[in-house]
C-alpha cells in the first residue's frame, strides 16, 4: 500500500491509499469513494478483496473526512468543492502513478451521488461507474412508511445545521461532521429528487441522461437506507448509460451480518458480480 499526499487546485488536503495487485493485474484502477461520514480506511478490506483479483484500488477521503484537512464548521464547502476540486485531484494522482489504468469510480451511498455527478460533466475521465448500496434519499422513492422517516431525516438534518451552523453527526451518531452546505444539497435532493450544486450553473441533471459509460449499480436487500426502489431511482436518471443492475440477496451465511455499511467487511459474493462485470468492459 502506497499513501499519497493529494492538494486540490483551492489548497484542500488529504491522503489516498493506494492498493495495487502483486501479479495477475487488470487495466483497471478502482477510485473508492466513501459514504457520508465514514472515513476511507474503513474500506481497506474492499481493497484488499480488489486486489486479490487483480486490480489496482485507490481509496479517496470524502472532503471533511479522515486525513482530509478542512473540517467543519471552520471549512466551507459543499457538493461542488467535492465534484469540481477533489475527485479531479484523486483521478490526476491515479494517472499520475497508474498512467496505463482505466479508471472505474466505485461509489458508496453519497460516494456514488458524487461518482454520478462528476461523470456527468466529465464522461471521458472514466471507463465506468460501480455503486453499491447507492441510492437517491428523494423520499417518495421509498416504500411508506420509510419514506415519512427519510423526508424527516432529511430535512432535520438541514434544520440541525441551520441551527448549529454545521452538522454535528458525530454526536448524533450518523453523517459524521458536515457544513451545512452538504446537509442543504443532501436535504434538497430528499425533498425534490434533483441534484442541483450550488454556486454551479450546470445542468448535472440533464448531463446525467447522456452518461454512456457502462455502470453496475448493486443495492442490498434489507438496507433501509438505500433499498431497490431508492436506488431504481437514482439510476432512473441513466436514459443512456449502458446499465447493469443487481438487487442482491445475501446468502444465508452473510445475511445477518450485512447492512448498509457493514457489507464492507462481508463482500465476497459483490466482489464476485463487480468482477464479472469488470471483465465486460
Amino acid at each position: 500500500m502506497q499513501t499519497l499526499s493529494i492538494l486540490t487546485n483551492d489548497g484542500a488536503r488529504s491522503e489516498a491509499a493506494l492498493y495495487e495487485p502483486d501479479q495477475n493485474a487488470s487495466d483497471i484502477l478502482f477510485l473508492c469513494l466513501p459514504a457520508m461520514g465514514v472515513k476511507a480506511a474503513y474500506y481497506r478490506p474492499l481493497a484488499d478483496a480488489l486486489t486479490g483479483e487483480g486490480h489496482s484500488v485507490m481509496l479517496c477521503e470524502l472532503r471533511g473526512q479522515g486525513t482530509s484537512q478542512s473540517r467543519a464548521p471552520a471549512a466551507k464547502f459543499g457538493y461542488r468543492e467535492m465534484v469540481k476540486q477533489d475527485i479531479p485531484a484523486y483521478i490526476k494522482a491515479a494517472k499520475e502513478n497508474c498512467p496505463e489504468k482505466d479508471i472505474v469510480l466505485l461509489g458508496h451511498s453519497l460516494g456514488g451521488h458524487l461518482s454520478l455527478l462528476y461523470t456527468a460533466a466529465h464522461p471521458e475521465k472514466v471507463k465506468g461507474i460501480a455503486l453499491i448500496a447507492s441510492g437517491s434519499v428523494y423520499f417518495r422513492a421509498y416504500p411508506f412508511p420509510q419514506n415519512l422517516k427519510i423526508w424527516f431525516a432529511t430535512q432535520s438534518a438541514m434544520l440541525i445545521s441551520g441551527l448549529f451552523g454545521y452538522f454535528p453527526g458525530h454526536k448524533i451518531g450518523f453523517g459524521g461532521r458536515q457544513p451545512k452546505t452538504v446537509m442543504s444539497a443532501w436535504a434538497r435532493q430528499g425533498r425534490t429528487g434533483r441534484f442541483a450544486l450550488k454556486g454551479s450553473n450546470f445542468d448535472y441533471e440533464s448531463a446525467m441522461t447522456k452518461i454512456t459509460c457502462p455502470v453496475f449499480a448493486l443495492s442490498i436487500a434489507g438496507d433501509d437506507f438505500a433499498p431497490h426502489s431508492a436506488t431504481d431511482h437514482l439510476v432512473g436518471k441513466l436514459k443512456s448509460a449502458r446499465l447493469t443492475r443487481i438487487e442482491y440477496q445475501p446468502s444465508d451465511a452473510i445475511k445477518p451480518k450485512i447492512n448498509h455499511f457493514r457489507w464492507v467487511k462481508h463482500s465476497e459474493e459483490i466482489i464476485g458480480s463487480l468482477s464479472d462485470w469488470v471483465e465486460r468492459l
